[in-house]
């Protein structure tokens, strides 16, 4: 009982005790985010090239952008920005005048959309509804590349993957640079009225140099977690009309690929695809999204990641247009629509929407392939169900008012005998500018296939079916020689079987604190099989919280913070799986450098000992963990930046159930040689000792080289190379002859895109993958493609 009281108790010390320093408050300015910033309408042709030579710009609203609200409270900007507002026929047209000290240190370079953060930017935050919920956001860099996304207060989460289709332009001038966009309100969502619109807005100027300053029009108070409860108002687009937001996108893809079979020998794979896509405004605040046979492959790779003694499932993003457009309004705490698992559909629809307080998500697909996540409290893996499957999910969520959302959602998998049905209700209360509480309560009903866990068995498939033809055999065949393990446990299910879980917590954050109370439970029979749920019989409880401190303007450092949390997790019979605390200081400091020094303390179960019991207690070791991390990153220079991570101490190897050594260190560097050339390399070295021996040394290497000719074209080189070597006298429970000593991976892939909108594209790329192992020492190619993909939005 002692040791599980000591860390939280030194925890709660911690954060206590800090209380009675005071942080520095710099000189605050007046805010003018009261006051209502009237658009003016305006008549006539603009073109969008960052020239501002259309009389009309001398009718736009001016509007400065003089705050600084981050990193310092509330402090006048050292540069001049200007922003001009006016609206005409259906465009919201911006213009921002950036003065600067010296344009040599202006951070422009030409990338893909949405790849600009940490150059100079500047551009809009938009709250078509003023209700203080969601934001699209707009930024621009000096050379007119564009980042949008969507903000949402709801679901605390920013992401990028929406695109919208506007118009930007980017000019570096003597004594600063020029953005002007173009809005097409037919992309917003928002109220149809007669009158004018109000929306919330906010004015954006992101200024790197030795310190990243956040420039706004408005004030942002540190102690109220909701920055878009705090935005300026704007009036105007009088009678404004979203027309009817129709984009047809029809598509072809062309491959031929090969492959080496058994006999070394080459088969040939020639695929040609065609497919629709279908982007509906139905009214203003409904929107119809449709597939037809789609490519629902992405041209873009993964991030590389090192999967050795790991027992969990890797989460990878999702990168495919059908899914990202509205993706935020499927969000809830818990990962239930993961739409990876979703892999080769004939048809999809998704139809989301807003009607006042009521916000709405439902979609509709199915895959030719059927994967499910199974899910464990010491491992988890992918199982394949032959056949097509159909897919669903609604998502519903209703605003009582500015602090209260209610929510519910569903989400449906079924195959030939197989369903899984999940069904839940959640909601968010701010208690007030710095307390908010939430909770998710679910519940799901699960059928599997009889011979679902066969696939886990871990024995030769032709093996059994010789034995099971034996007529003395025949009773006990339905298990056959099954090696049990936690998976085949979790899928060995004759009927139906039901499971819940549920999720609370309490936040509160303000200017200088942060803490949080945390309750998550997902009991052995719960199944989210669209989602990402990895995890059940497995309910954990924490408490953490930090403590921050601001340095005063011109100082060498900006913000530093002491973090320190407290875990403790069981499974549904009170058995001990982990329990950890954890304290790391953190300090942001000049040229974006960000410094994070910790300490790990963990208590946690190995690998069963009888691997065909789930019983956690006399079945398992406890091992206690011990770790020390440092991490950096920093952007020392123009066009770099460069981070490092390491981690050494104590780590259980689960292959061999024992407490062994871990070396642990991975870095990035990113360098943009000049404004067409950027070079990313990650490095990541994974070394496991035990018993005064090594047990693996693994090395992954991913280097992505990019030329970007203009804002819509590029050509870009990615290789990824795995090195990985095992030590098999150092495995306990495995003959050398069934470990894999050596192996190498090297996949690369050359590819050119060309994109006039994130609907319009033309790619033209070539990959191959190489491997070598025990039986094959040179690294072989074992695969290799051409392919082609052309689409075209037609937009009405």
């Amino acid at each position: 009982m002692y040791l599980s009281i000591k860390p939280m108790v030194l925890t709660l010390t911690i954060l206590l005790s800090m209380q009675l320093v005071h942080a520095t408050t710099a000189h605050k300015i007046i805010s003018n985010q009261n006051e209502i910033i009237e658009i003016p309408q305006i008549s006539g042709d603009i073109v969008i090239d960052a020239s501002l030579s259309e009389p009309q710009w001398r009718s736009a609203k001016k509007v400065l952008i003089n705050n600084i609200t981050r990193p310092y409270d509330n402090i006048p900007s050292p540069v001049h920005t200007e922003a001009l507002l006016m609206e005409s026929e259906g465009y919201f047209y911006l213009a921002f005048i950036a003065k600067d000290l010296d344009i040599k240190e202006i951070r422009a370079f030409l990338k893909d959309r949405d790849k600009s953060w940490g150059d100079d930017l500047v551009g809009i935050k938009i709250d078509t509804y003023n209700d203080q919920r969601s934001a699209y956001r707009f930024l621009v860099n000096p050379l007119g590349v564009q980042i949008d996304g969507i903000e949402s207060e709801v679901t605390q989460k920013e992401s990028d993957a929406w695109d919208g289709i506007w118009e930007s332009a980017g000019k570096i001038i003597d004594d600063g640079f020029i953005v002007e966009m173009a809005l097409p309100l037919r992309m917003l969502n928002f109220q149809e009225s007669e009158g004018k619109q109000t929306w919330g807005i906010e004015l954006l100027r992101y200024y790197p140099r030795e310190e990243r300053l956040r420039l706004s029009n408005i004030h942002l108070d540190r102690g109220n977690s909701c920055e878009i409860c705090q935005i300026a108002t704007a009036s105007g687009f009088k009678g404004a009309k979203q027309g009817s937001n129709f984009t047809v996108t029809p598509s072809i893809v062309l491959g031929a690929a090969q492959e080496r079979d058994d006999n070394n020998e080459w088969q040939d794979t020639n695929n040609t695809e065609g497919s629709l896509d279908l982007r509906w405004g139905i009214t203003p605040d409904w929107l119809l999204n449709a597939t037809i046979n789609p490519d629902f492959s992405t041209v873009e790779s993964d991030n590389a990641q090192l999967n050795i003694n790991n027992n969990f499932a890797l989460f990878n993003r999702e990168k495919r247009l059908f899914f990202l457009d509205n993706q935020d309004y499927f969000d809830s705490d818990y990962n239930l629509v993961y739409t990876r698992n979703i892999n080769a559909p004939n048809y999809g629809a998704k139809l989301t929407g807003r009607e006042n307080n009521h916000a709405f998500g439902l979609f509709i697909t199915d895959d030719k392939n059927t994967n499910i996540l199974i899910p464990g409290n010491r491992s988890s893996s992918v199982a394949t169900i032959d056949g097509e499957s159909k897919a669903a999910a609604l998502r519903y969520r209703y605003s009582l008012n500015n602090d209260i959302t209610l929510g519910w959602i569903s989400t449906l998998r079924t195959a030939e005998d197989y369903s899984n049905r999940v069904n839940g209700i959640d909601a968010r209360f701010r208690l007030n500018t710095e307390d908010v509480f939430k909770f998710q309560s679910l519940f799901s009903t699960t059928q599997y296939p009889n011979d679902l866990f066969k696939q886990f068995c871990n024995v030769d498939e032709e093996d059994e079916q010789a034995r099971c033809a034996t007529p003395e055999n025949n009773d006990d065949c339905q298990f056959g020689d099954c090696i049990y393990n936690e998976n085949v446990l979790r899928t060995i299910k004759a009927e139906s079987f039901t499971g819940n879980a549920f999720k609370a917590g309490y936040y509160h954050n303000d200017s200088n604190w942060y803490y949080r109370v945390t309750y998550d439970r997902q009991n052995a029979g719960f199944r989210g099989d669209l989602g990402f749920i990895s995890r059940v019989d497995h309910n954990k409880f924490s408490v953490g919280g930090d403590r921050k401190w601001y340095a005063e303007p011109n100082k060498w450092w900006t913000q530093f913070k002491i973090y320190s949390d407290w875990d403790l997790i069981h499974n549904d019979n009170n058995e001990l799986i982990e329990k950890e605390f954890d304290i790391n200081a953190q300090l942001h400091a000049r040229y974006s450098s960000y410094f994070r020094v910790g300490y790990t303390k963990r208590e946690s179960v190995g690998s069963r000992l009888d691997k065909s019991k789930l019983a956690i207690t006399d079945n398992s070791t406890l091992f206690t963990e011990h770790q020390f991390f440092i991490f950096a990153e920093t952007k020392p220079m123009l066009g770099l930046y460069i981070n490092a991570n390491v981690t050494r101490g104590d780590k259980i190897d689960y292959r061999n159930n024992r407490l062994g050594k871990i070396n642990r260190l991975s870095s990035n560097i990113n360098w943009n040689i000049n404004k067409h050339v950027e070079v990313k390399l990650k490095q990541t070295v994974r070394q496991l000792d035990a018993e005064g021996e090594n047990v693996f040394i693994a090395r992954l290497t991913d280097l992505r080289t990019t030329y970007q000719f203009n804002v819509q074209s590029f050509l870009r080189l990615s290789v990824v190379f795995n090195n990985t070597s095992r030590n098999t006298s150092n495995y306990l429970y495995i003959a050398p002859e069934d470990i894999n000593r050596h192996s190498k991976s090297l996949s690369s892939e050359l590819l050119y895109a060309y994109k006039i909108n994130p609907q319009t594209v033309f790619y033209l790329g070539y990959s191959d993958q190489h491997y070598s192992d025990e039986t094959i020492q040179d690294l072989t190619q074992e695969q290799r493609s051409v392919f082609m993909k052309y689409s075209y939005a037609w937009l009405k």
